[in-house]
């Protein structure tokens, strides 16, 4: 049942044209650096984005000149961790043609982190549909962090998606429309 949301929400994804991603992605770089929540996190846990992903750079580029520490994921051998990412000069594609930094070293978010999370697709309760290899479910399932921020495009968004026990909610989605909050236990 999820990979067939999994497949028709990415179809959905890349059905945006190139302009359309940079410029909605940008109104949520704008919204999420304005909000209290941003403001009040003591640092950014968020992905690089490839592909027809909500832009991050943006955000991360922010965080970076402002100073406020960005940490982003690392996959190996089947798990994930965070590693501290200073600028984007010392990126090298990791697994799926990710980008991440050369010679990563694991970091801990704290309890004022603020998880910027991607996904092929949201709902309107914050459940998730990822890219099927659970990564970030069984990383989050060990951690309580400050916030759980699903980033997607408004075409990404549901209004109930398949969810099972092992499934990590959100706490809140952003779309370049709205920003839905409560979402989470």
């Amino acid at each position: 049942m999820k990979s067939q949301y999994r497949n028709f929400l990415r179809e959905r994804r890349d059905s945006l044209t190139r302009d359309e991603i940079i410029k909605k992605s940008q109104t949520m770089t704008d919204t999420l650096i304005e909000s209290a929540l941003f403001k009040n996190c003591s640092s950014l846990f968020a992905y690089i984005d490839v592909r027809n992903e909500v832009r991050t750079r943006p955000l991360i580029d922010y965080c970076l000149k402002t100073g406020k520490p960005v940490f982003v994921p690392v996959t190996r051998d089947k798990g994930m961790f965070f590693t501290r990412l200073l600028d984007f000069s010392h990126l090298k594609d990791g697994a799926y043609g990710i980008p991440e930094p050369e010679n990563p070293v694991p970091a801990e978010p704290d309890e004022q982190a603020l998880f910027v999370i991607p996904g092929v697709g949201f709902d309107k309760s914050g459940n998730r549909v990822g890219y099927g290899a659970g990564y970030y479910d069984k990383y989050l399932s060990r951690r309580k962090p400050f916030h759980l921020l699903g980033i997607c495009f408004e075409i990404q968004l549901v209004d109930i998606l398949p969810a099972e026990e092992k499934d990590i909610r959100m706490d809140s989605v952003l779309t370049e429309k709205r920003w839905i909050t409560g979402t989470g236990d």
